[in-house]
């Protein structure tokens, strides 16, 4: 996005999103928020902010394993931020967050799926209309 200087890939994604900025993107890559202006130029969607969106959600790779109690802690105050926006996806860049926020939110049976942040950017105005009346599953994908 920095170099090529574009933020409109031509997307297009009418549903409800909130956006999860990953620790490893925001402390290692320290991409800022790129993923987040990208976001915003996608047609259709409704994209709203993530209450405490600089918190982890407490995967980490084996911290999840080796802190338990702590991960569960964190990710269930992640997926309470998630729910009080009332998004239909709950997006991010990195598959180890999506699988532990996603794992949470379907064992509770929220009604919000994980999705990647490529899947949307990916989504054109032709697929949506090809998975009219179609329903989601719980990997958030459209399923006649």
């Amino acid at each position: 996005m920095h170099k090529l200087g574009v933020e409109d890939v031509g997307a297009y994604f009418p549903h409800r999103v909130t956006f999860h900025p990953t620790c490893h993107s925001q402390r290692i890559l320290r991409i800022g928020d790129a993923p987040q202006r990208l976001l915003r130029r996608v047609r259709g969607i409704d994209l709203v902010e993530l209450p405490h969106a600089d918190e982890c959600c407490g995967f980490g790779g084996t911290f999840s394993v080796k802190n338990a109690d702590t991960s569960i802690a964190m990710l269930s105050d992640k997926v309470r931020c998630v729910l009080d926006t009332g998004a239909e996806y709950c997006a991010a860049a990195d598959n180890s967050c999506l699988m532990h926020i996603g794992g949470s939110l379907h064992r509770q049976r929220a009604g919000v799926s994980p999705i990647h942040l490529a899947e949307i950017l990916a989504a054109t105005e032709d697929q949506t209309q090809h998975t009219a009346g179609a329903t989601p599953s719980a990997d958030g994908r459209a399923h006649s």
